[in-house]
């Protein structure tokens, strides 16, 4: 697996946070998803940390799109 992509989809995980597009209860529960990615990535479990960020990109993309 690549490191990009798992920096990549926390990187875009962190722009869904602050895109400001979803509401208040959703961008608290992404801001503890990018935690817990953040901390599987920093102790070498990248395929944790893609999991957890990727699950919450599809949760945001499901708040976004129901707007």
């Amino acid at each position: 697996m690549s490191d990009d992509l798992t920096v990549d989809t926390i990187r875009k995980l962190q722009d869904a946070i602050e895109s400001n597009a979803l509401p208040k209860h959703t961008v608290q529960l992404l801001r503890v998803s990018l935690s817990q990615a953040e901390t599987a990535k920093a102790a070498g479990h990248d395929q944790e940390a893609l999991t957890i960020a990727s699950q919450a990109l599809q949760t945001a993309e499901n708040a976004s799109g129901g707007q």
